[in-house]
Parts: structure tokens; C-alpha cells; sequence
């Protein structure tokens, strides 16, 4: 049997720290809008947003019913300022104007409850009108300075890109049936009052309502309706609607059956009820499947739309069967199988088509299976899926990332999603032969090879795939890519506000090329093997490709970490598992064009995240390699220290490698259409050298001036500032600081080839700072989040576990014998 790292009772566990009771909240600065008027005559200005303001009125004014629902008061402000601060609303609401959406960048949509906008149009006199009583600026100065004009929000806005090319298909009395969002206008009672009404107008015109779903979590409101297509097209014209889309289609598997035999994997270990158990929402499983023999605990349907748990697609039994065993194609070689199994819990929320039942909306079918899964005891949850048509779009968050950025966060779960797949023909314009070497190149200027819902999730761990080894092709063809680069048919990042996405990899396939004609062709032995689930085969095992194949690897090592450490919440299984990530080569890019290196790194991160996870490096430390663990919850704009010990490696006066990984995971609250999607950003930073109190006292001093997009420096009684650090107490991690805080799971490497500068005068312990950056959670809140360090050296310097743990056991216990004493 082959051992899996992770169960050998050898294994050093990680080692717990705790912070250091060094507490601070950030100081308050008034907010600036920075910089120079963009307008310089105020009264010229004034009357062409009051020209713009009348269109709108008389649009309003002009339009008829549609459905019978009268015209509502809803504008699309278009700013020059590239985003919009949630902590900025209060503006917008004390000029009548009630938010919806700010995703987009430079465009607010809001409504309006006075149909005269008459404090909108007051506060624009007063603006107009110039300075007051020898003032330097006119009153809403910066309000009115950052508008470039006022449109109405029309049908051009709502129609989604799939429905425009099926209403041109259709007849006006043909039947469509569309996913429909609704305004949500932050409270969930008149979100939820604003679709009941839309569906009786629906019903009224002989449509069929066949499901709602609003969430105050991640700020959803839903429908599904089937209705003729003219009546669609009134829909267009609903007020109250954000967005109208046909629905998704279906999954698909690219498999041939193989002749390999049951027989073959007739001795196949069978997973204990101590091994790791894996949630998976999918088409369902093959519960007597042989590879699958013994790892299945259960295979429900949660929907009632849905009759059982069985697989009758295939999708979910070759995903599930990558969750069970791992990598299937050394093992079926070799015949020798991994020696400990996972389970798995699977739900099944597709139909035989791979599809939501067309009369449910996927996010309630999903919140169904994943509270269930969540009530069975499951961490970490496999969903495979995406919306074909939900490729992200500027800043906003799709609907099911949303969802299951709320879900994860109060179900305590951690989803992970793959990138979504893009067929070449989407973004590599001609196929020629330098499309094997730059489609990386071509995929990065494509606009079509982004992200699907729900991979820009905040919180889930999302997955791109990698070119698995590559085996002996057909005469006359040949591979698009090299082994362990990104496969040409996963999409890329970012995610949401320019997150790092993906955050992980794994191996899942590629595809080849005819070397004559350029076409491309899908070959066995440029893909992954799975367990073949397909109703009426007759094979046991198939060849497929695609980035459904390369989150379970990652969600095998999520629930690895689950089961070593059954008290970890969420965060910390994120944390861990990100720790584990290895850092991906970049030849890809510099095979493809000429990037700067600085360049080369951030683009290859839209590819590849922070790495390939690996089971060896999330669960266990070892005497070279060993990681620190911390959970905590921080204030709303707070500051938090832990103290991390510098082993003697480190000052070791020989030229070889040792290093530092530092992630950070936390769970914000969301909302949907905002340019602020996460109510609290957390950074993290490394410096040495400097007292505990002195460090708090630098970062509390330098605040984050968001509404203006700088930075506002605050003088105290020390004059310490956080930018005069110097290089050698400033650990400089990779990526920076200002690129990883980005997201809500964060990692930053750094490696030194030569020894460290050991302070006499001063502490040699690396402080690591988590800092709270708030933008609209409530002030008396908390944001739980879990911090890993990894401290490693190679074979050349010693050992450094039982140093960094007897170190860091005698700091707490002086600091309790401390608090004893006070």
C-alpha cells in the first residue's frame, strides 16, 4: 500500500501561539477626497447634471407600466473615481438616494423613493451656488465633483448576453424560461415585498413562477420564471429588476470507456470511519461503483425535484472517485493503491443532464445540500460546478460566489470550487502551431477566459488546473503546453476587487494538437483517469479533462486538515491547506512573450494562485519544516501581534536556504453589488528587530484613508511610521502586501540564501502584525480569522522543531505567569 502523508505517527504536529496581549484599535481620521477639483466651473457643471437629472424625470415620467408594475425612480450615476466606498453611502443617502449596486467600477446605481429628487436637486443648487462665507470649497463639493453625468438604468443594463441571442431566436409567444434578479435594496423585507410583486405581475400574464430566493447574508434576491418571450421582454423593462438571464447549460464529460475489469481493483483498501470525510455536491455518485467500494457513507438528493442520490450523468462519480482515492493513474498502473481512502457524502442537486432541475434556482438547491452536509459533520465540501454563462464582470460578485461566501461563513465550511473550463476556440483566435507554447499569452488578452461563478468566491478555496505527466501521443500530434503548466481549458483570475484567484492548483489534463492542420483533438493520454459513472457504460474507468478534476485533489488535502484537527474552524482548514501550496514554475509565461519578471509573477498568479497543495505540507510539521498555528478574532480597525521565534538556523553563517510562509484566512460578511464586497479587510505584515509595544503603536498610526484612495499618515509622540522600517526589520514578502490583502485567503514566501542579522540591543523574534481594515461591518463587531507561519530550512543547517516549540511554550508560559501577577 502507498503510505499517505499525514497519517504517520511519526509526524510532528503543528505548534499553537498565541498572540501577544498587545491590543490596539486604529485611530480615526477624517476622510479627505484628495487632490484638485475635476470641475472646475461649479455652475456649468451643476446645470449639466441637472439636465441630465430632468432626462431622467421625464424618462420616468413617459415610460408606461410594465407588467402592470409602474416606473420606478432608478439611475445610474457614473463617477470619475474608480470605486465606491460602502462607508460613502451615507452621502448618497442623505441626497434621497438609495444604493443597490457599486460593483461596477466608476458607476453607482440607485433608486430613488422621491419621484421629484427634490433633496438631490437642493443639494446640486447649493453646490452650484460656489464657496460660502470665505470657504475654501462649495458645500457637497466632493459629492457632486466626483459625478460625470446621470443616466436612466434601461433594458441594456438588465438583459443578460445568452438572452439577448435566444429572444432574437424566438417567437414573441414562444416560451423562455429566465433567471431573474432583483434590486436588493439592504433590507430583506422590501427585496422580499419587491418579488412577490413581480411574480404576481408574472402570474397575471400566464407565467409560471417556479422558485424565489433572497438572502440578507450575501444580498440575493431571485427568481426563476417561465414565461413567453414577450412577456420577457417586459421584464426588461421592470424597474425593479437588476438582471435577466436564460439559464445555464449543462455540464459535460469528455469520456471513452476503458476495458480495464472489476476484477482488476478487486482488493482495493477500504476506508475506515476514523478517515477523512469529504462533502460533495454534484450529479450524485455510483454508490456500488469498484473503485468506489466501501468509500460512499451516503448519496442523498436534498431536492424534491430530484429522486435520489444515483448518478445518471457521470460528473459526480468521477469527481468523487478523485476525492476517495486520490490520482487514479499511477495506482491503476501499478496496481497499488493508496492505503488510506477518504470518504464521501454526496449530494446530488443535478439531473441526468448535469443540470439544476429547470423549476429550482441553483442557490437554493445548493443551500439545501450544503446545510445538510454541514448537519452531517462535513468541513470541507467538493462543488465542482459553474454557471456557463455567469463569467465574472468587473467587480461584482456572482450570485452563487456570494452564497456561498455567506454559507461558508455561518455553517463553518470550507467550499472548494474549481476555475471553471474555457474551450481554446474562445479566446485563441487562429489555430496555428505557436498556439501550443503561447495560448498562455492569448488566454491573459482574452476577455473570454475568465473566471465562472462561483470560483471568485471570497472565502472558497478555488483551484486552476495543471498539465498532468505527459505520456507517448499519437504519430502527427502533440500536446498544447508542457507537464505542471496551466492547462490550456482552465480559466484564470482575478477574482472579486482584484483577489489573488485561483488560489491553488492541481493536475487535471490538457488537450493535443494535429501537427498538419492545427486542429485540436482530446486524447487519452493527455488526460486524467477517472472512475466511469455514466449510465448504460459499460467500462470502469474513462479519460476526461478540465478543472472539475483538479478541486478535489485540493479538497482532499482541506480534509485531511479537518481530520487531524476536528476543533479548527473553517479558517484555520483554509490557512492550513493554503500553507501546503508549492510554488509553481513560471516558464509558461517566458515561453510565450517577453515579461519583466515582476510582471511574469503577478500574471502567473491569474493562473496558478500561490501553488500545487500537497498533503505532506498541510497536516503535519517536521523537524526542518515546521508551522506555527493561531486563531483569533480581531475589533473592527484592531491591531494584533504574535510573536514568532527566529531559530538559530537562521543566523547560521552558511550559504544555504531557509525561509518563512505566512498565510491568513478570515470570513467577512458580504454584499453582493458593492464595490466594498467584504465588510473588513485583514493584512498581515513581518518585521524583527523593533519592541512589541513600538510596532503596535507604528501601525496604529498609519491609516487607511479609503474613501480617497490614499494613505493618510499620523504623527504621534515618537514620530514612528510604519514606512520608515528599515529593509533589514522589514521582512519583504512576495507578493506584496498591497497585492495579497486583497482577498480573504492571503500567502507571502521569503527566502534567504544567507544568514539573518541577529539584534543584540533589540528582540530577533519575527512580529507578525494582523491588522483590521474596516469598511462597513458594525464598530462593535469582531472578524474571526486563523494565521499560519512556516519556518524551514534545508539539510545543510539543523534541525529547528523542538527549538521553535520549547520557544514558544516558554512564552506563554511567562506570559500567563504575567497575567497572574497582575
Amino acid at each position: 500500500m502507498i503510505p499517505l502523508p499525514g497519517f504517520d505517527e511519526g509526524a510532528k504536529p503543528h505548534i499553537p501561539v498565541e498572540r501577544v496581549q498587545l491590543d490596539g484599535s486604529r485611530r480615526k481620521v477624517p476622510r479627505g477626497f484628495g487632490g484638485g477639483r475635476n470641475f472646475g466651473d461649479r455652475k456649468k457643471h451643476a446645470a449639466d447634471l441637472n439636465g441630465d437629472i430632468d432626462f431622467v424625470l421625464s424618462d420616468v415620467a413617459a415610460r408606461a407600466p410594465a407588467l402592470g408594475i409602474d416606473p420606478r425612480l432608478i439611475l445610474v450615476v457614473e463617477t470619475l473615481v474608480s470605486s465606491q466606498s460602502v462607508a460613502d453611502e451615507a452621502n448618497w443617502q442623505r441626497s434621497g438616494l438609495r444604493i443597490v449596486d457599486t460593483s461596477s467600477t466608476k458607476r453607482v446605481v440607485a433608486f430613488s423613493d422621491d419621484p421629484a429628487m427634490a433633496l438631490f436637486l437642493a443639494r446640486l443648487e447649493t453646490y452650484g451656488g460656489g464657496p460660502k462665507n470665505g470657504q475654501a470649497s462649495a458645500t457637497h463639493e466632493a459629492f457632486f465633483d466626483n459625478i460625470d453625468n446621470v443616466r436612466p438604468y434601461g433594458p441594456q443594463d438588465r438583459i443578460g448576453v445568452e438572452l439577448q441571442t435566444a429572444l432574437r431566436q424566438s417567437g414573441r409567444d414562444d416560451e423562455v424560461t429566465v433567471d431573474v434578479e432583483v434590486w436588493y435594496p439592504g433590507d430583506i423585507a422590501t427585496a422580499d415585498s419587491w418579488v412577490t410583486l413581480i411574480s404576481e405581475a408574472v402570474r397575471a400574464a400566464s407565467g409560471i413562477v417556479h422558485d424565489t430566493f433572497s438572502s440578507e447574508a450575501s444580498g440575493l434576491a431571485l427568481m426563476r420564471v417561465s414565461a413567453k418571450a414577450g412577456v420577457v421582454q417586459q421584464l426588461l423593462n421592470v424597474d425593479l429588476v437588476a438582471k435577466v438571464e436564460v439559464l445555464p447549460d449543462s455540464l459535460t464529460i469528455n469520456a471513452s470507456p476503458s476495458e480495464i475489469s472489476a476484477d482488476t481493483v478487486a482488493d482495493l483498501p477500504i476506508p475506515d470511519e476514523t478517515a477523512p470525510l469529504v462533502g460533495i455536491i454534484d450529479s450524485g455518485v455510483v454508490a456500488n461503483h469498484p473503485l468506489l467500494r466501501g468509500c460512499v457513507v451516503g448519496a442523498v438528493s436534498t431536492s424534491a425535484w430530484i429522486e435520489d442520490g444515483a448518478d445518471r450523468h457521470g460528473h459526480g462519480t468521477a469527481v468523487a472517485s478523485i476525492l476517495a482515492r486520490g490520482s487514479l493513474d499511477g495506482q491503476i498502473a501499478s496496481n497499488e493503491w493508496d492505503g488510506h481512502p477518504f470518504r464521501v457524502l454526496s449530494v446530488r442537486v443535478l439531473d441526468e443532464n448535469a443540470q439544476i432541475p429547470p423549476y429550482r434556482l441553483a442557490e437554493r438547491e445548493l443551500t439545501d445540500a450544503a446545510i445538510y452536509l454541514a448537519q452531517q459533520g462535513v468541513r470541507v465540501i467538493n462543488l465542482s460546478l459553474g454557471d456557463l454563462n455567469g463569467m465574472i464582470v468587473g467587480n461584482r460578485a456572482p450570485s452563487i460566489a456570494a452564497l456561498l461566501d455567506a454559507l461558508s461563513r455561518s455553517l463553518n465550511v470550507v467550499f472548494v470550487v474549481p476555475t471553471g473550463n474555457v474551450a481554446p476556440r474562445e479566446y485563441a483566435g487562429q489555430f496555428d502551431e505557436s498556439l501550443a507554447i503561447d495560448y498562455p499569452l492569448r488566454m491573459l488578452e482574452s476577455p473570454n477566459s475568465l473566471l465562472l461563478d462561483p470560483a471568485p468566491a471570497a472565502t472558497a478555496l478555488t483551484v486552476g488546473s495543471l498539465i498532468s505527466p505527459l505520456k507517448p501521443l499519437p504519430l502527427g500530434t502533440a500536446p498544447l503546453g508542457k507537464a505542471a503548466w496551466p492547462s490550456p481549458v482552465s480559466r484564470i483570475g482575478l477574482g472579486i476587487g482584484d483577489a489573488i484567484k485561483p488560489e491553488l492548483c492541481a493536475p487535471a489534463g490538457t488537450v493535443g494538437q494535429d501537427q498538419q492542420s492545427h486542429t485540436l483533438v482530446e486524447l487519452d493520454e493527455l488526460q486524467v483517469v477517472v472512475a466511469d459513472g455514466r449510465l448504460n457504460s459499460t467500462g470502469l474507468i474513462t479519460h476526461d479533462f478540465g478543472s472539475s478534476l483538479a478541486a478535489p485533489h485540493v479538497s482532499r488535502v482541506a480534509a485531511l486538515v479537518a481530520t487531524k484537527y476536528p476543533n479548527a474552524t473553517g479558517n484555520l482548514i483554509r490557512a492550513l491547506t493554503l500553507q501546503s501550496a508549492e510554488p509553481v514554475a513560471l516558464d509558461f509565461l517566458a515561453a510565450a512573450t517577453e515579461f519583466i519578471e515582476g510582471v511574469a509573477a503577478s500574471e502567473g498568479r491569474r493562473f496558478v494562485g500561490y501553488g500545487q497543495a500537497s498533503s505532506l505540507r498541510s497536516a503535519e510539521s517536521a523537524i526542518r519544516d515546521t508551522v506555527l498555528i493561531a486563531e483569533s478574532e480581531i475589533p473592527v480597525d484592531g491591531v494584533h501581534l504574535f510573536a514568532v521565534p527566529v531559530p538559530e538556523a537562521f543566523f547560521a553563517r552558511k550559504r544555504a536556504a531557509r525561509g518563512m510562509t505566512v498565510t491568513l484566512s478570515f470570513d467577512p460578511l458580504v454584499r453582493s453589488r458593492r464595490m466594498d464586497y467584504l465588510s473588513t479587510r485583514l493584512k498581515f505584515e513581518v518585521v524583527r528587530g523593533l519592541p512589541a509595544d513600538q510596532v503596535i503603536e507604528m501601525f496604529l498610526s498609519e491609516a487607511e484613508d479609503a474613501g480617497a484612495g490614499r494613505r493618510v499618515k499620523i504623527p504621534n509622540r515618537r514620530g514612528l511610521k510604519v514606512s520608515g522600517i528599515s529593509t533589514q526589520k522589514r521582512v519583504a514578502m512576495e507578493p506584496a502586501q498591497t497585492v495579497r490583502s486583497l482577498g480573504a485567503n492571503q500567502l507571502a514566501r521569503k527566502t534567504w540564501q544567507n544568514s539573518l542579522p541577529r539584534f543584540n540591543d533589540f528582540p530577533n523574534d519575527f512580529l507578525v502584525v494582523v491588522q483590521s481594515l474596516n469598511r462597513w461591518a458594525p464598530p462593535t463587531s469582531v472578524q474571526p480569522y486563523a494565521l499560519t507561519v512556516r519556518l524551514w530550512v534545508d539539510d545543510k543547517l539543523p534541525p529547528i522543531y523542538e527549538e521553535v516549540r520549547t520557544k514558544v511554550n516558554s512564552a506563554r508560559i511567562r506570559a500567563r505567569g504575567r497575567a497572574q501577577t497582575r
